[in-house]
């Protein structure tokens, strides 16, 4: 089951309620960001790059949140928006598991995606802590 995991002072895990295969994270997109300065050379319209650093990234969706889980995804808002990091655990084919931090100039968000079930969607952007792409292998 996909989850991911925190501490902000006391241990917390999140995890979607919905039976298997919707617990898994919904929309998994990595990316590569450098992270530098572009300028192009006026005389020839060539593009130059120097790159500080290079961040892997992701976003995906925790859907079907309910209210039981609801502290706990308000809990994690938090902690990432104040320089947090957490544990995803991908629960893919490989078991994959990253420690991860809000991707910068994000802010997670917490949708009511269902009224009638009262179900919630979370949608987060994170950068990996290791130099290594985010990857989820789902079937």
């Amino acid at each position: 089951m996909s989850s991911i995991a925190f501490n902000d002072g006391a241990a917390a895990t999140l995890v979607s309620p919905a039976p298997d295969p919707l617990k898994r994270f919904a929309g998994w997109t990595p990316d590569v960001v450098d992270v530098g300065v572009r300028e192009t050379a006026l005389g020839t319209g060539v593009a130059y790059d120097f790159v500080f650093r290079t961040d892997y990234v992701v976003s995906f969706d925790m859907p079907y949140l309910t209210h039981a889980e609801l502290a706990v995804a308000l809990r994690l808002i938090r902690h990432l928006t104040g320089g947090g990091s957490c544990t995803v655990a991908t629960a893919d084919l490989s078991a994959r598991s990253y420690t991860c931090r809000l991707r910068e100039g994000t802010v997670p968000s917490l949708t009511l995606a269902d009224r009638a079930m009262m179900e919630y969607t979370l949608h987060l952007e994170l950068m990996n802590a290791a130099a290594a792409v985010l990857i989820a292998e789902y079937r």
